[in-house]
């Protein structure tokens, strides 16, 4: 069967793409060797697990969606607004969000959730090379696949909690590896990073951007766990943007607000000509009218965030503590999620209860190839009371 589409066409055996240079028909042939065999999984997948009554496999604020999103959507006449086109520059959001951020509006472009984003930057970015630490959030490593760039793996410690430290600025394993080129190029860091929760500290990553603007690398630094942090605006780069046009920052309403079937997320860039380029990568209307409306309702609540924040160190506290009783290597850290190693195997044992957790073993830079016993996951925080059953069953699973 053959299904054909703008670019060519796609049969039982691959996609074979018309480009417009030599050039191009290799890094597509790159992209799709690099895609066999690799799955790359993702929490959430409720829908594909059956009879799951607690979800742990995602990382969204424990407390839920604002009270003002859920009011907007129980209370609104939706008969006029699901048959109007929404705004395709979404100024009211915009708006808002350059008055929460403190930034011009010019510096912000929205999508459909982050994904979209990190998609069009390296789209817009024409990349040939690209760095990851890893371990890391997986969505970056499809993103580079798609454009068939070249993909260097900078490993992160274990010894050292998978931390980042200033090696990769001064090793020749590290970001050295894509600087002093031509072509252009791009380093990923995740802040709080995904799976592990640990936070790059602040000088480390002012020092990142610094090298980076100096060595003509695009950095992209995910912020989109670093609301849920007491100590957010002491961690941002926000205040590196107006100065360096290198640096990209990407976050969404997703995990701060609890709102991932919304699709909302946002980026923010000094570079007009980068962020114009990017536009250019998304569909007319990437933003739909109920993201627009349920974004500006979400950041209209006063306390929600300090909410979340207090909730988020409680039970990260509690779930830590209960899981180092139960004799489980868990990994320091700040984010709304936990990364532990196991050496029993819970994941399936918790689904047969109806409890969903992400397994990372298979998360690139975690497991040791050396390694023959244990099992690492990553849990995300929910209620107190849901919390106490998720260690409640895994007390079980273990005795």
């Amino acid at each position: 069967m053959q299904v054909r589409g703008l670019c060519g066409v796609r049969t039982g055996s691959g996609m074979h793409l018309r480009e417009l240079s030599a050039c191009g028909v290799r890094r597509q042939h790159m992209y799709l060797r690099n895609l066999r065999g690799t799955r790359l999984e993702h929490g959430g997948d409720i829908y594909g697990n059956k009879n799951i009554e607690l979800d742990f496999s995602v990382n969204l604020s424990p407390i839920g969606p604002p009270q003002e999103v859920c009011r907007l959507l129980a209370e609104e006449d939706w008969t006029e607004i699901l048959s109007s086109y929404p705004d395709s520059t979404y100024r009211e959001l915009r708006q808002a969000l350059a008055h929460r951020l403190e930034l011009p509006e010019d510096f912000i472009l929205c999508g459909n959730g982050a994904s979209e984003l990190l998609m069009a930057v390296v789209q817009a970015v024409r990349l040939k090379r690209a760095m990851i630490p890893v371990p890391s959030y997986q969505g970056y490593e499809r993103a580079l696949q798609a454009v068939g760039a070249e993909i260097l793996f900078y490993q992160l410690d274990r010894e050292k909690g998978f931390a980042l430290t200033e090696d990769i600025l001064e090793r020749t394993d590290g970001v050295k590896r894509i600087a002093g080129t031509k072509e252009e190029t791009l380093l990923f860091l995740c802040n709080p990073n995904n799976p592990v929760g640990k936070c790059i500290e602040p000088e480390l990553l002012n020092k990142a951007a610094d090298y980076c603007k100096a060595n003509h690398i695009f950095l992209v630094v995910d912020e989109c766990y670093l609301d849920l942090l007491p100590d957010a605006q002491h961690r941002t780069m926000k205040h590196a943007l107006a100065g360096n046009p290198y640096l990209i920052i990407v976050n969404a309403f997703t995990k701060a607000y609890a709102l991932p079937g919304i699709r909302l997320g946002y980026l923010m860039t000094s570079n007009d000509e980068l962020r114009t380029k990017m536009q250019m990568q998304q569909p007319e209307w990437s933003v739909s009218m109920i993201a627009q409306m349920a974004g500006i309702a979400a950041m209209s609540s006063a306390r929600y965030l300090e909410e979340a924040r207090q909730a988020v160190q409680a039970e990260r506290e509690y779930i830590s503590g209960q899981l180092q009783e139960l004799g489980m290597d868990v990994f320091d850290g700040q984010a709304p999620f936990i990364m532990f190693r196991s050496g029993k195997e819970l994941y399936e044992p918790l689904k047969e209860k109806g409890i969903l957790i992400r397994r990372c073993d298979g998360i690139r830079g975690v497991r040791d190839q050396s390694e023959e016993n244990g099992h690492y996951y990553r849990i995300g925080l929910r209620s107190h009371a849901e919390n106490r059953r998720l260690i409640s069953e895994i007390r079980e699973v273990i005795d």
